[in-house]
């Protein structure tokens, strides 16, 4: 008989504000409610930012869009290809599109999921849109590794 791993109980968490505001009270300690969304593309990023934003309306919550921009290894992480203020002006103008106030913040790292991994704080609460495909999305497999390195992780099909 093959020997089976399981994989590690996950925070499954439905998206209405009745479960947000169950979460809240879980990490009451941790200070303000704070929700990340990683940017994916432009589409699927205002999308889930104007999710994020009705979810949180009536919560005391901050909105972070992180994007995780991948140096190539020529280039020292220190002098990146792109400029800092340009990913920043390019988030917030995102943010803008949606309609929601959020705290733009650029990464650079050599791999985007490790990147991201390492940005968000220990049990960090995430919300990412994906296609609805029957094949798992990059946006899916980066749900899922994160929620394997102990983050909640909500996923959007879009």
């Amino acid at each position: 008989m093959p020997n089976h791993q399981a994989w590690p109980e996950q925070l499954v968490l439905r998206l209405d504000e009745r479960s947000l505001r169950g979460f809240a009270k879980l990490r009451r300690g941790a200070g303000a409610l704070q929700v990340f969304v990683p940017y994916t593309s432009p589409d699927l990023t205002k999308v889930a930012l104007s999710r994020a934003k009705a979810l949180t309306r009536n919560l005391a919550a901050r909105i972070t869009l992180l994007d995780v921009h991948v140096v190539p290894f020529p280039l020292p992480l220190e002098k990146p290809n792109v400029a800092v203020t340009f990913l920043e002006r390019k988030l917030i103008s995102i943010a803008k599109d949606a309609g929601a106030e959020v705290e733009p913040r650029v990464v650079f790292a050599r791999d985007r999921g490790l990147g991201t991994e390492q940005a968000l704080a220990p049990n960090s609460l995430v919300l990412i849109a994906t296609k609805k495909r029957w094949w798992p999305t990059a946006e899916v497999k980066l749900g899922r590794s994160l929620a394997r390195a102990g983050h909640s992780v909500a996923l959007l099909g879009v």
